[in-house]
């Protein structure tokens, strides 16, 4: 099997070039796969907060990008003090790897003492034929740590961007304090707890509910013009959508940035506000959904059967 190896994180568009390479020079269309980790190894070592995607939604990705092979593997501490070469040694007989994908700035093994050119000497000294070493995209647009600053930002359509499809996370609908069915625009409260979320504002959303995408209406921040709630929420206004949903689980895919979190003088003035910022929400979504066609299709119909978390393997 040919295979690539790497914490990809998000599957962005320089992670499309590895994915391409090895599909282009895979014997069969099921002949190569990504070899991954979990937790993120930058996480687990506390250089980010969190990673950009649960496993669930790397799956979802994973099978939306046609990647047939995706294996997880536990970042412990057994595994990151593991010499390159013994990295090496358990991935190839674990995998049975017979070739290997990499980009040229690809880091492993303990304090990342293992390179591109090391790996490449190794895999070639077990004799392995298929080992390509690739010069990825160089823009800096196309790295996880800047999509993580878009997402910071609030910059959606600059992740979207960077990944190759709309940002997402998806979450369980949890009781809030159903404001909105008061002011006639009932809001979905989803959990974000453990989870980057983009800054406070009000975005323009694809969400999956019933088998069917619908815009949604996304406020992200602590609702400061009633001034009763402390921490980051995101609730989802559904457009075109009656139901209870609670406890359910809710894809949100970010397609663009409406306007800033403000202040109202009274409710009357922030749901005059949010009557426009839903027109401003369709008309986003209209452009952005035609824009992504082929990937929201799939991934609907994908969601719709039901996406399991993968197994994680445990090397050492």
């Amino acid at each position: 099997m040919l295979i690539t190896i790497g914490a990809f994180d998000g599957f962005h568009k320089g992670h499309a070039e590895l994915f391409r390479l090895c599909r282009d020079n895979a014997s069969s269309p099921d002949d190569w796969g990504v070899v991954s980790f979990w937790p993120h190894p930058a996480e687990y070592m506390h250089k980010i907060p969190h990673a950009l995607f649960t496993l669930r939604e790397r799956e979802l990705i994973r099978r939306v990008l046609g990647i047939p092979n995706m294996y997880i593997l536990e970042f412990s501490e057994a595994l990151k003090t593991l010499t390159p070469q013994q990295f090496w040694r358990l991935v190839r007989e674990r995998f049975n790897a017979d070739g290997l994908v990499m980009g040229r700035d690809f880091h492993f093994g303990l304090n990342r003492a293992g390179n591109a050119e090391y790996l490449s000497r190794l895999a070639r000294h077990d004799g392995l034929s298929r080992v390509i070493v690739a010069d990825l995209l160089d823009k800096p647009v196309y790295s996880s740590s800047h999509v993580r600053k878009m997402i910071a930002s609030g910059n959606a359509e600059g992740a979207c961007e960077a990944l190759g499809y709309p940002c997402f996370m998806t979450g369980r609908i949890l009781h809030g304090f159903m404001r909105g069915r008061t002011m006639h625009f009932p809001t979905a409260n989803v959990d974000i707890h453990g989870r980057i979320i983009p800054a406070d504002g009000v975005y323009s959303s694809a969400v999956r509910v019933n088998g069917e995408w619908h815009c949604g209406a996304v406020s992200v921040g602590s609702n400061p013009t009633f001034h009763d709630v402390q921490e980051a929420r995101l609730e989802v206004y559904i457009l075109d959508f009656e139901g209870d949903i609670y406890g359910e689980e809710l894809p949100v895919f970010f397609l663009g940035r409406v306007r800033d979190m403000r202040t109202f003088p009274d409710k009357e003035a922030l749901m005059t506000q949010i009557a426009h910022d839903t027109e401003t929400c369709r008309k986003i979504y209209g452009g952005a959904m035609a824009i992504h066609h082929d990937f929201m299709e799939r991934a609907g119909y994908i969601y719709d059967t039901h996406i399991l978390t993968p197994e994680i393997i445990r090397l050492v």
